[in-house]
């Protein structure tokens, strides 16, 4: 059975790709933050000078007794700042440091997309030059009437909400060591995308267009929205030949085209709707996040770490990304078809493309480990129940339980015990023996 909803997608066209290079990241936050500070003081002296100040004092919201202690307050109120950003930094950078290596290195990626961190960040900077501009426009010799009392009260709010967010991002950092939480993060993401396909018939075709990779990299993703527009009705028939995620060599066909459409429109524009990066990236969506659950749990079974509780927790994940992406499923005697412009073959787009290889890696870290390999065996047993409960097609659950054998025979081969060897078998047993044949 196919899809017949579209699923978002990693649709990235090179205006996306640097979008979220600039906004996935530590710095573009804080630098808005940094640059607002002095306008928005000079906004709010303009306020203050325009009767705010004398409104206050008016109405006994006078904060400080004189223009010194003013002085004095938002001083402390600088290097307070000065401090807890200190702090911040620090705290965030042993998190990433302490926790990516146990648990991937790559996870930083999506780290640095942390909405609360990125927050917080900008809101201590912008606290900071803030604090700083007011130092500078706060005459300590100045009569009260002519000290800006507003800009007073800003400091101290200001001082008051960075504390408040202060404790609350401590705590998100400390929860990112928790493996689990950033797993089921991760897992669930992973559930998400890629484009939804629809199986339709394998043809030859003469291609005469063909448009190849203008450097070496990984594919960020394939804005099909954009190819159509910029192609028109003509094209014919047009085979994304490199999905997101998967690695190009220089020179490398991306897309091949029915109809030559040069004439009108240049190949270079054509990559922009399929940018290639330096490395892989969250924003390449769910092939970037399974593979990197799969590399999660390599990592953890790895003798350094040991870990195989956080492996359990990804092949747990893992199961539950298979069965969100089960409706992509195509069969071999089939291509793979955008659902919503049926023009557009996605070859390694489907269900085998997205899960083959990362299962197969899975399996060779998971091999020599019994308990997680009677696991999966499990889930790839439950994922088939429900796929044959539903009708779905013969050759997934096919896929399925040949997984499953796999991992099985491997981890059958690599177990030193025999009670572990029987345990393994009796798993493929349970779950598949009275579907084979």
């Amino acid at each position: 059975m196919a899809n017949t909803k579209t699923i978002t997608a990693p649709r990235l066209g090179r205006l996306d790709w640097w979008w979220h290079r600039v906004v996935a990241s530590y710095w573009s936050l804080p630098l808005l933050g940094v640059l607002a500070a002095a306008p928005a003081l000079i906004a709010l002296l303009a306020v203050d000078r325009a009767g705010l100040s004398e409104w206050m004092l008016d109405e006994g919201f006078d904060p400080v007794a004189t223009a010194d202690t003013a002085k004095d307050l938002v001083a402390v109120a600088v290097g307070v700042n000065a401090a807890f950003i200190t702090l911040y930094f620090s705290l965030t950078l042993l998190v990433l440091t302490v926790a990516s290596s146990n648990l991937g290195v790559r996870l930083v990626d999506r780290w640095l997309d942390k909405r609360l961190v990125r927050v917080s960040l900008s809101g201590l900077s912008f606290t900071l030059i803030f604090s700083l501009c007011a130092l500078a426009a706060i005459d300590a010799e100045a009569d009260k009437d002519d000290l800006p009392v507003a800009v007073v009260a800003a400091v101290l709010f200001l001082q008051a909400v960075n504390v408040t967010m202060l404790t609350v991002a401590l705590h998100d950092l400390g929860r990112t060591i928790f493996v689990d939480r950033s797993i089921h993060a991760l897992g669930r993401d992973a559930s998400a995308g890629p484009v939804s396909v629809v199986p339709g018939a394998c043809e030859t075709r003469d291609w005469a267009m063909r448009v190849s990779a203008p450097k070496e990299g990984y594919v960020e993703g394939n804005d099909l929205t954009l190819l159509r527009k910029w192609l028109g009705d003509g094209a014919g028939r047009v085979r994304i030949c490199a999905p997101p995620g998967q690695h190009v060599l220089a020179g490398e066909t991306l897309m091949q085209i029915e109809n030559d459409v040069s004439a009108r429109i240049a190949e270079a524009k054509l990559c922009h709707a399929m940018p290639v990066g330096d490395f892989r990236s969250d924003g390449q969506g769910a092939v970037f996040r399974i593979r990197l659950l799969v590399e999660i749990a390599a990592r953890a079974l790895s003798p350094a770490i040991n870990d195989f509780y956080t492996a359990l927790t990804c092949a747990d994940r893992l199961g539950a990304a298979i069965l969100a992406h089960r409706d992509n499923w195509v069969d071999d005697d089939c291509m793979p078809l955008f659902v919503d412009d049926r023009d557009f073959e996605l070859p390694g787009q489907d269900f085998r493309g997205l899960f083959e290889d990362p299962l197969n890696a899975f399996r060779q870290a998971a091999c020599q480990y019994p308990s997680v390999s009677i696991r999966m065996i499990d889930n790839y047993a439950r994922i088939s129940t429900i796929v044959c409960a539903k009708g779905q097609s013969g050759q997934f659950a096919d896929f399925l339980r040949d997984l499953a054998r796999q991992l099985s025979d491997h981890a059958a081969a690599t177990a030193t015990y025999d009670g572990d060897r029987h345990d393994i078998r009796e798993a493929f047993a349970r779950g598949f023996a009275h579907r084979e044949g």
